[in-house]
């Protein structure tokens, strides 16, 4: 699969090298040709890849550390990171507002970039410039599937379905009961009874997906992006609540952005919630929602109206 990228490109975070202004259309990432790549993950003003093979390229920006090469020099196009190469097959990639997560196949996370907010996980607020084992996983053998890097806190999921948080602790984002910052990846013990499958993380706010298809969601309800609509004299879920408006349907996927969420079921319906000033809820109207509420494609509509009038 190549890559191809869009947008601003001045601080070379679409891997072109050649242009510094903004690229208007899909362009093919030529130092990734001919090198098939199964993620990408894109931070603020900087890009990661993942290969197929399990290898990490970076690009952009590096005023933390973020691309991993123990610098923290700009790269135009992207480059491997090495000391991944030697650690083993890289399954997973996450990327921040200028911190990057990455797991392995043996189950091992590593991050770099900015300490901020002790969203590396390593107890301590200092920048890495190298990928760098977080050892509290390390040290109680727990394998991890899954990892999410929200603006401020970090989310991830183990082989057993549990769940695990840490970073800032502001508006109940961690899950924890509190608004305590996490300096080291703490056990979400109130799902400890739910197999999670997915975990998502964005500004302020967690989702996670566990098997059967149930969504649970804290952190803050601004905007109605939690998808709770009975907000009441507080604007923060401090621990993990059950969407129960997504009940009667099996979620499959979720995706959080500032300040919307969209479900997608394993029917292939979409709900989305919160903020529409933009459009981005992709109903008829800029009016938000504070639960999730049908998104219809309704070119998919007719094609299916029409495939059922020529049987």
């Amino acid at each position: 699969m190549q890559v191809f990228t869009c947008g601003d490109n001045s601080s070379f975070c679409c891997g072109h090298r050649d242009t510094g202004r903004p690229i208007f259309r899909p362009r093919l990432v030529e130092a990734m040709k001919g090198i098939p790549c199964k993620q990408v993950a894109a931070g603020l003003n900087f890009t990661v890849f993942l290969t197929r093979q399990g290898l990490v390229y970076t690009c952009g920006t590096n005023t933390h550390g973020q691309l991993g090469h123990g610098d923290t020099q700009d790269r135009p196009t992207p480059k491997m990171v090495e000391l991944l190469e030697r650690v083993g097959s890289v399954v997973q990639i996450a990327a921040g507002p200028s911190y990057v997560l990455t797991v392995t196949d043996n189950g091992v996370v590593y991050s770099f970039g900015s300490g901020s907010n002790f969203c590396l996980g390593h107890g301590e607020q200092q920048n890495e410039f190298q990928p760098r084992a977080i050892q509290t996983f390390k040290r109680k053998g727990i394998h991890v599937l899954r990892v999410s890097a929200g603006d401020e806190h970090v989310v991830a999921v183990d082989s057993s379905g549990y769940v695990y948080t840490w970073g800032k602790g502001y508006c109940g984002e961690l899950g924890h009961g509190d608004e305590i910052d996490k300096t080291l990846p703490e056990h979400l013990i109130s799902l400890k009874g739910q197999l999670a499958v997915q975990v998502c993380a964005r500004k302020r706010k967690t989702f996670v997906l566990v098997d059967g298809g149930a969504v649970y969601g804290f952190g803050w309800m601004g905007f109605g992006s939690l998808g709770f609509p009975d907000r009441g004299v507080s604007d923060k879920i401090m621990r993990p609540r059950l969407l129960d408006c997504l009940r009667d349907h099996h979620v499959s996927q979720v995706s959080t952005g500032l300040y919307h969420t969209v479900v997608v079921t394993h029917r292939g319906r979409m709900f989305g919630f919160g903020d529409n000033e933009r459009a981005q809820l992709g109903h008829d109207t800029l009016r938000g929602c504070l639960e999730p509420t049908e998104i219809f494609i309704h070119e998919m509509e007719d094609e299916a109206t029409l495939l059922s009038e020529s049987r």
